[in-house]
């Protein structure tokens, strides 16, 4: 199984954000990744990955209208004349009003028959943070073999939820984004899912006590799954991984115990000069340390 985005990064204030939050939901993708970024997220090149990949999961992030959809620099993608490359495809298109009338040709589609409206005040702000996770939710569910009729609900759910949320001004249009999203098809039928493991959450445990979360790993090269874990403090410890199989079977293993010895403050001082044994003939001297901050 292969996923395909196209990515445009240019000049324009709207795709700069898109194409960051994108980025994100990337890192998260558990299947082969084909990213045509900036200059290759124009026609040839996304005619090219699917021509190769028919059956691909496509997620496409630009502006667009009801009769086509864009990538860099406002470039056509698709439209009526080259539509049915992608009718083997799963695919999901971030992009203005697309499913009022172009979108609504894919087999198996989804995306916005209205204007995405989304608030934003800098690019990797908070703003904009809960329009795109609400529409990622389709592409996440669709990684686990989801129909599409739960894929938009989830993404559905996810809209009301942000909306529901304390927080500054700014979700305004989250339920115009929910409303406006839709997609193509029998909402009973699914993409088949990519072999091999879709997630591993990572858990720490002291003692013989129910296990924490810490959270999801992140997949990188060669199979390998990271994590940065802030050690709540010293201990003895150990860490259970949880992986998640296309099926939804799991495996858990967990480490033996190994110990903790956290520095008593996070300020380190080390002396540079004098730092004792000196013997100094000036009345003036010019002291000097390193002071850090160690997490």
């Amino acid at each position: 199984m292969r996923s395909i985005f196209s990515r445009p990064d240019w000049n324009d204030q709207a795709t700069k954000a898109g194409t960051y939050w994108t980025k994100l939901l990337e890192d998260k993708c558990p299947t082969e990744l084909l990213d045509l970024y900036a200059a290759l997220a124009v026609r040839a090149p996304n005619e090219a990955a699917i021509k190769e990949t028919p059956d691909a999961l496509y997620y496409g992030f630009g502006h667009g209208n009801s009769s086509l959809f864009t990538g860099q620099n406002m470039a056509t993608v698709i439209d009526a004349s080259n539509i049915a490359l992608w009718n083997k495809s799963w695919v999901h298109l971030l992009s203005c009003s697309v499913f009022a009338g172009l979108g609504l040709k894919f087999p198996h589609g989804s995306g916005y028959n209205r204007t995405f409206y989304f608030y934003l005040s800098g690019t990797t702000d908070g703003y904009a943070e809960p329009y795109f996770d609400s529409d990622q939710q389709v592409q996440i569910e669709r990684w686990k073999g989801k129909t599409m009729g739960e894929q938009i609900k989830t993404a559905k759910d996810k809209f009301t939820w942000w909306y529901s949320q304390p927080g500054p001004a700014g979700k305004d249009y989250l339920p115009w984004d929910r409303d406006s999203l839709i997609g193509t098809g029998d909402p009973n039928d699914r993409p088949t899912p990519a072999k091999g493991i879709v997630k591993v959450d990572a858990y720490y445990r002291t003692g013989d006590n129910t296990p924490t979360l810490i959270g999801p790993m992140t997949k990188g090269d060669a199979d390998a799954w990271t994590l940065t874990w802030r050690i709540p403090q010293s201990g003895a410890y150990k860490i259970q991984y949880v992986a998640t199989d296309h099926e939804g079977n799991t495996r858990t293993v967990e480490t033996g115990e190994f110990h903790v010895d956290l520095p008593e403050s996070p300020i380190e001082i080390i002396p540079v000069y004098p730092k004792g044994g000196e013997y100094i003939t000036t009345r003036n001297v010019t002291l000097g340390i390193i002071a850090r901050y160690v997490e």
